[in-house]
């Protein structure tokens, strides 16, 4: 791996000590609210709304994210939206934008934080990203921070989970998103649902200048014995301290940080030098009010490497796709 994105350069990211957890309503109505702690930030802060694939009402599955991302300074609402395979896809867009306001009420009541202007990401896996189009193309309706940014991965719809008129697209017109938002799109080659979706979304989001928008394909590859897969569920990131089961309400109300990553197969070279590189650098974009090459370039080496295997060897680079050209 190359020193940038080593797990111990995200650490290094990593200056909050610990992660206050609240849990807020019950069932598909449920919300995670996970702020900066040791030091707690001062009036403001950046936010990332989470929206997770269908089924994955725990945050379990992206535990490791959520601990990165808030450790490193950012508010993050994780709306559950959904209590079980009966949940209709039509109506959890409404779900999460409330649950969404929700968690942004108790953000500013119980912490005194208000996102900061132009720092609001939203974040969308699966079926999430269907949620996180719907939210962006109107948030007023939900009385939310407008998206500031939009990162999409493995992006699914409502007919991967559902059939006839309960799988009906959830995803809006969108022709009508502002040409100013900056919008990355990441799937793995070896991802039959969010490939597909991704080459179809970014055909409708064409009057966004190429500089602003990016799909990125991650190649799966081997060596040495070792097989990394590009798949449908490589966006995943676990860490079992978030292991929040729906029907549970004990759960904790602070996560002490820890100085390295929980080990597992899910967290590998896609995420240090794929989806996370991504998740940071349009982060970056943010803070810095420029758009980062290393998400948004036309093809360098930083932003298409994914780094090396243990004995040196390149992985496989990613691809970009611009089906706009």
């Amino acid at each position: 791996m190359t020193l940038s994105y080593s797990p111990e350069s995200y650490k290094a990211r990593e200056t909050h000590g610990a992660v206050d957890v609240r849990t807020i309503g019950n069932g598909a109505q449920r919300v995670y609210l996970f702020v900066p702690a040791q030091p707690r930030p001062v009036e403001n802060v950046p936010v990332v709304l989470l929206h997770h694939g269908w089924l994955g009402m725990n945050p379990l599955n992206f535990g490791a994210v959520i601990d990165h991302l808030a450790r490193s300074g950012h508010a993050v609402v994780y709306p559950v939206y959904q209590d079980s395979d009966k949940t209709s896809p039509q109506g959890v867009t409404e779900t999460a934008g409330a649950a969404n306001r929700r968690a942004l009420d108790v953000l500013e009541k119980s912490f005194g934080l208000r996102p900061a202007p132009g720092r609001t990401l939203y974040y969308g896996f699966s079926m999430g990203a269907a949620i996180a189009l719907g939210l962006a193309l109107d948030p007023q309706r939900y009385n939310l921070p407008p998206p500031d940014a939009l990162v999409l991965t493995g992006p699914g719809d409502a007919h991967h989970v559902a059939h006839g008129e309960l799988g009906r697209s959830i995803v809006g017109p969108l022709q009508l998103l502002p040409p100013t938002l900056p919008i990355a799109i990441v799937t793995g080659e070896a991802d039959p649902i969010g490939l597909p979706t991704a080459r179809r979304l970014m055909t409708r989001l064409c009057q966004i200048p190429r500089e602003r928008r990016v799909l990125m394909v991650l190649p799966s590859d081997e060596r040495g014995g070792r097989k990394v897969t590009a798949g449908h569920g490589s966006p995943g990131a676990p860490d079992s301290r978030y292991d929040f089961p729906l029907a549970s309400n004990d759960l904790p109300s602070t996560l002490p940080g820890r100085p390295t990553y929980e080990a597992s197969g899910s967290l590998n070279q896609l995420d240090f030098h794929g989806y996370w590189k991504v998740l940071d650098g349009v982060l970056d974009s943010l803070r810095t009010g420029e758009l980062q090459p290393v998400v948004f370039g036309d093809g360098t080496p930083e932003q298409l490497s994914l780094g090396n295997w243990p004995d040196g060897t390149p992985y496989r680079p990613l691809r970009l796709e611009d089906p706009c050209r």
